[in-house]
């Protein structure tokens, strides 16, 4: 049935190509030309106008395209803090095994490493293994680079044979990369009413569409046949694509207490979403409800009216709401519309809720929105002995996020955690911090960390030299490389952490080559010494 609707579709739109070729060529009427326009033409303006709006439609396919060209500096810096890996991974990427490749792949996406943009395409043309294949759509997809659109909108016009987790891969692409062409295709998807793709097809219209899409869902807002999990995903759209000719029902849904809870809360969000003015009062008397869920899409829906007095005074008692995920939703909130009067809120929070979720998102929001109260608060947690350890992590964490307070004091208690070993787990966090930023003022407690003799500690320390690769500490580095080479006796796991952050390149770690082949020769002559048998005994024995 699925390859039935796949063949009308393709033969319907053969045809009518053929008739209006046809019909061109028998009469030079301008109307006629406009209907072989509308009949091949893949822009939605024309497939809205026309009769065919509810008929299957394929997409026209984008012509194939190698990745954008990347950032040099970005290269030069990645180069910079993996010198051996750019071989390594382009020679497993062409070489190696499926599951090496997918292992290569999945480190690509997490760190973003552009390095390798032009391998994994060509891969992506060799391969013919679908967990591949979906890994270098998520590498893409992580990149927003739009290299693959042929690929995508062909699946998209027959995604039949395809496997569920490829279509929606495809999906997934399709709207970072917003591609445009794959509007008709996907408005077939939602017509058909297929389950597999019904909320796949709905999502990627609320990202790639426009009023005219906008126009064509709030159609579907009054169907009977549409089941809750549709409806829900249809609502949320809707909000999504600003469908302001919904807004009425939008309204109606989300006061109805006898509606499904899940869809009034999106149809909260959405009526939020499409930024009207009349919606702060209709939302503002929403949060009187008594069901918490619904209150904390009333605070999704009110984040979007950021200069609206009501609205954020809304937003910002609701922090002190007795259910926890409405706190949640507002500390999000006032963080994202930069919302400093919502920060004693917040203090008060981190002293008081009893909910460690509400405490550790208050760290953060603290910390961007910037205020003297806010940041003398965070410091404190620092510098007071009374304070435990794991808010003095968190604490750090966001103040170096954000670098507009705090450093020199964090700077102090990292140096007081390495002269204690009953704080390691701080001392590791601290670290791991350290490591994100490249940032000279940390050059000095990096080389604290890596002259530890703590293992784990000397480890963190490569990982800030790593990032910030500062000159002062490469002679650190590389005497480590070098001490652990000549003792021989003693395995150091962070030597060869250290020679791959120096490089092969490296005269350092050239050097500890040379040493460890001088060893591994003096080994061998003495074991052939032991073995070799004394002349004088030979001529003895044979007597």
């Amino acid at each position: 049935m699925k390859k039935l609707i796949v063949f009308c579709s393709l033969l319907s739109f053969f045809l009518m190509n053929s008739y209006s070729q046809q019909s061109e060529a028998a009469s030079s009427e301008p109307q006629v030309e406009k209907s072989a326009s509308a009949a091949t033409s893949s822009e939605p303006v024309d497939f809205f106008d026309s009769d065919e709006l509810h008929k299957p439609r394929v997409s026209d396919v984008p012509e194939a395209k190698r990745p954008k060209e990347q950032d040099k500096d970005k290269i030069a810096e990645l180069d910079a803090n993996d010198k051996d890996g750019r071989k390594e991974n382009s020679e497993t990427l062409k070489y190696g095994m499926e599951d090496d490749i997918y292992e290569v792949i999945d480190k690509l996406v997490k760190d973003e490493d552009v390095r390798f943009v032009d391998d994994v395409y060509d891969l992506f043309q060799e391969t013919k293994n679908p967990s591949v294949r979906e890994k270098i759509l998520e590498y893409f997809t992580k990149l927003k680079d739009p290299c693959l659109e042929d690929y995508a909108v062909m699946v998209l016009n027959d995604p039949y044979e395809e496997k569920n987790s490829t279509v929606n891969a495809v999906f997934r692409y399709v709207q970072a990369v917003k591609t445009k062409q794959a509007i008709p295709a996907v408005l077939t998807l939602i017509e058909n009413e297929e389950e597999d793709y019904f909320n796949g097809a709905l999502t990627t219209i609320g990202e790639i569409g426009g009023p005219k899409e906008a126009l064509y869902l709030s159609e579907y807002i009054d169907r009977e046949d549409l089941s809750v999990g549709q409806k829900q995903q249809l609502v949320k759209v809707l909000g999504k694509i600003k469908a302001l000719e919904t807004y009425d029902k939008l309204v109606e849904l989300a006061e109805d207490e006898d509606e499904n809870t899940f869809i009034r809360m999106y149809s909260a969000e959405s009526i939020g979403a499409m930024e009207k003015k009349e919606a702060v009062p209709v939302l503002v008397k929403l949060y009187e409800d008594q069901d918490p869920k619904l209150r904390a899409y009333v605070i999704k829906g009110l984040a979007h009216f950021k200069d609206d007095e009501e609205a954020k005074n809304l937003v910002i008692q609701a922090v002190r709401d007795t259910h926890v995920s409405v706190r949640l939703e507002a500390i999000e909130a006032c963080r994202a519309n930069g919302y400093q009067e919502a920060v004693p809120y917040m203090i008060y929070r981190l002293q008081k809720d009893k909910e460690d979720s509400v405490k550790k998102k208050c760290f953060p929001a603290i910390a961007e929105l910037n205020t003297e109260e806010g940041n003398e608060f965070l410091v404190k947690q620092i510098t007071d002995k009374k304070v435990a350890d794991t808010p003095k992590s968190r604490a750090a964490a966001a103040l170096l996020e954000f670098n507009n307070a705090g450093t020199d004091e964090i700077i102090a208690l990292a140096r007081e955690t390495l002269k204690d070993d009953r704080r390691k787990s701080l001392r590791y966090a601290l670290g791991k911090e350290f490591a994100k930023y490249k940032r000279d003022e940390f050059a000095p407690v990096c080389r604290e960390y890596i002259q530890s003799k703590d293992t784990s500690t000397q480890g963190t320390g490569l990982d800030i030299y790593s990032k910030g690769r500062y000159s002062d500490v490469t002679q650190d580095v590389r005497d480590l490389v070098i001490s652990a080479a000549k003792d021989t006796g003693k395995k150091n796991a962070n030597a060869k952490k250290a020679e791959r952050i120096l490089g092969s390149d490296d005269n350092a770690v050239k050097e500890a080559e040379k040493i460890r082949e001088e060893e591994e020769a003096k080994k061998e002559a003495k074991t052939k010494a032991i073995k070799k048998p004394d002349s004088k005994q030979e001529s003895s024995n044979a007597k």
